[in-house]
């Protein structure tokens, strides 16, 4: 069965992701300019209303005719296998892109007992302005919203998760800001913490999914949890060549952290353990100083890990949907549907049932990128459509939950 258009849709958050359409839904008229795409639109006819039906047809051409140029822009400046999944933030702005079009056919024809109308239509659109939209686009998906805990044991005395006087924290927070990634707010975390401060004493080592500390970052808004665990040792007096010992104390800062995605799976993506070094005529302020070190050289590389693995998630996410409502043989209809009219990549049946279904999905985005784009995709395509209606129920921590009822 061959590709058929998928309809985006507009979104308000980040990450942002979807998308999965052939060439056929758009393409590029052989001597004409790179910003003229012609692309085709559908949509359903509801109680003979043709014109709302032409306008939603022509709303779905525009959107197709931009994400072939977006998907094209993504795929050739970031280097991601599915540019096109990518986009969706931008659908929902086509007005504003599309700077004129032509309806070049249209033609009715029937989806079971569902009357549809098609059009192809050749748009032209603000290269310049669809460019920079891109560009702020990939620095927006590819920059993830992060969540810092580390536990900190400075001389025997432990600093834990969100405590004010936590410099590791603190400066692993900062250093990670400085290098342009969108951290969350601490007193976010610590207005939390404090609803369940025995969370603040959990050994970061034996962190599991599922965990409180997980949820907690969730609620928190982040989309990426780094864990740390620093302690610091007292160092032996430096000694210069010839045995003369200086007035430096030394101290080293030693410990682990993890990076951890805080949708779908919960996946583990980066890991590490470095050693921070200081130096000053105090011990106090040279156990600070390879605090900061430490910080320094975990903000490096987990800045590195985040923008190396990030695009690779977003693209093979996992995603929990759980329905009701549709006979056996509507649900794989339903089934085929997804995979043929969205950016569903792949789905493992865990049951069918008309009493409840649970599908595990690999989706590029989180849940909610999922079900927006049922929702925008809902009156179009699908084959449940003429005799249901879908309403999402709720979206939240990777589980998408989904209602069809008779029209």
């Amino acid at each position: 069965m061959s590709k058929r258009p998928v309809l985006n849709y507009p979104l308000g958050i980040l990450l942002l992701i979807l998308g999965c359409a052939s060439s056929a839904s758009a393409e590029k008229p052989q001597n004409l300019p790179e910003n003229v795409v012609t692309a085709m639109g559908e949509a359903p006819i509801y109680q003979g209303d043709l014109a709302l039906a032409r306008n939603k047809a022509l709303k779905d051409a525009k959107l197709n005719a931009i994400r072939k140029l977006v998907g094209e822009q993504i795929t050739e400046k970031s280097g991601v296998a599915d540019g096109q999944s990518l986009g969706t933030k931008l659908y929902g702005k086509t007005d504003s892109f599309v700077k004129k079009y032509d309806i070049l056919s249209e033609e009715k024809w029937r989806l079971d007992t569902q009357d549809m109308i098609r059009l192809n239509v050749r748009c032209e659109v603000e290269a310049t302005k669809l460019s920079t939209a891109v560009d702020a686009l990939l620095d927006d998906v590819g920059n993830p919203r992060v969540a810092v805990l580390i536990q900190s044991t400075v001389q025997g005395k432990s600093y834990p998760i969100g405590s004010a006087t936590n410099i590791a924290e603190a400066e692993l927070i900062e250093k990670l800001r400085n290098k342009g990634n969108k951290v969350v707010d601490s007193s976010q975390l610590t207005a939390l913490l404090k609803k369940n401060p025995a969370l603040a004493k959990l050994d970061l080592n034996s962190v599991e999914e599922g965990s409180p500390l997980l949820t907690l970052a969730q609620d928190s808004g982040a989309e990426v949890l780094i864990l740390g665990k620093v302690v610091t040792t007292d160092q032996k007096p430096i000694v210069l060549p010839g045995g003369k010992k200086t007035d430096f104390l030394s101290s080293a800062a030693t410990g682990p952290y993890r990076i951890i995605q805080l949708w779908g799976d919960g996946k583990i993506f980066g890991s590490g353990s470095h050693e921070g070094r200081g130096a000053d005529i105090t011990q106090e302020v040279s156990r600070e100083q390879a605090l900061k070190d430490w910080s320094k050289l975990v903000s490096d590389k987990v800045a590195k890990q985040i923008k190396d693995e990030w695009f690779k998630l977003t693209e093979q996410n996992t995603v929990i949907f759980k329905f009701k409502g549709l006979e056996l043989e509507d649900a794989i209809n339903f089934k085929n549907d997804l995979q043929e009219f969205t950016s569903v990549k792949q789905i493992n049946d865990r049951k069918t049932e008309i009493g409840g279904s649970e599908w595990e999905l690999t989706y590029p985005g989180k849940e909610t990128m999922f079900a927006e784009e049922l929702m925008y995709k809902k009156d179009s395509s699908f084959r449940f459509l003429s005799s249901k209606t879908l309403n999402i129920t709720s979206s939240k921590r990777g589980v998408v939950e989904a209602e069809f009822r008779n029209r």
